[in-house]
């Protein structure tokens, strides 16, 4: 067997379905583990799991050889960020654990390998890859709510200051205290706390939601909806330019 048909025995192997299905079968079966493992474990069953956890992690690694193999460099493997993200994944849960913090890194480890199910499956990939691209313009419209919370916290603070210093005491934590509102947390009793002694305060409340939690956050669901579809046609949809 010579070079290539060795490199395209792993291609063909990385590229069947089997093994994409078995691999998302591990990482599963990874994640009920660590579910299981937060549970008392009788002493008769501990082995069972070191030795189920030892043969994940064989497996991965495994895997990720053979994604290595298959991308025929290794510098073209690194250039994906995904691979990139699998690697250090498998690399770290590598690593020996000791000492008294041993089970709580070995914990940590067995649920950051779950996060293998979003490389592993395309249509995760392409929603994660979605976000990601939304950031720049909901980073604006996320500077501009903080913006609207700062004014609405400093007035807050001024009008409601004395007579409810523990939630509008100072601008932090009258900010925590909007904060609260937007998400619609109990934010009735907290005007109704200010209303009997500032009549209008509602203005005040009715605002903020209306800016903050109506329009604002609205504009966030936008740009990712947005920017979803735009991706799911990309995606998804045939070339129009192609027969």
């Amino acid at each position: 067997m010579n070079g290539n048909s060795f490199i395209d025995f792993f291609l063909k192997i990385r590229n069947s379905n089997f093994f994409n299905t078995l691999v998302i079968s591990v990482i599963l079966a990874s994640a009920l583990y660590a579910g299981v493992s937060s549970y008392d474990i009788p002493s008769q069953y501990v082995y069972l799991l070191e030795f189920f956890d030892y043969a994940i992690t064989i497996f991965f690694t495994i895997e990720i050889l053979i994604r290595m193999i298959a991308e025929r460099s290794l510098i073209k493997f690194f250039k994906d960020g995904w691979n990139v993200f699998d690697f250090i994944i498998v690399t770290i849960s590598l690593i020996p654990v000791g000492g008294s913090e041993s089970v709580f890194v070995a914990r940590l480890l067995r649920i950051i390998r779950i996060l293998r199910i979003v490389t592993v499956v395309p249509a995760f990939r392409h929603i994660i890859e979605a976000l990601i691209k939304t950031v720049p313009r909901v980073g604006f419209i996320a500077l501009l709510m903080f913006i609207f919370i700062y004014i609405w916290g400093a007035i807050g603070t001024l009008i409601f200051g004395e007579l409810e210093p523990e939630r509008w005491g100072n601008i932090g934590v009258a900010m925590l205290t909007l904060m609260q509102v937007a998400t619609y947390d109990d934010w009735g009793a907290i005007m109704a706390d200010v209303i009997s002694t500032y009549p209008l305060a509602w203005i005040y409340f009715v605002s903020f939601i209306i800016i903050n939690a109506v329009v604002l956050l609205n504009m966030v669901i936008g740009v990712i909806v947005d920017v979803m579809t735009t991706e799911a046609k990309d995606n998804f949809l045939p070339d129009d330019n192609n027969p």
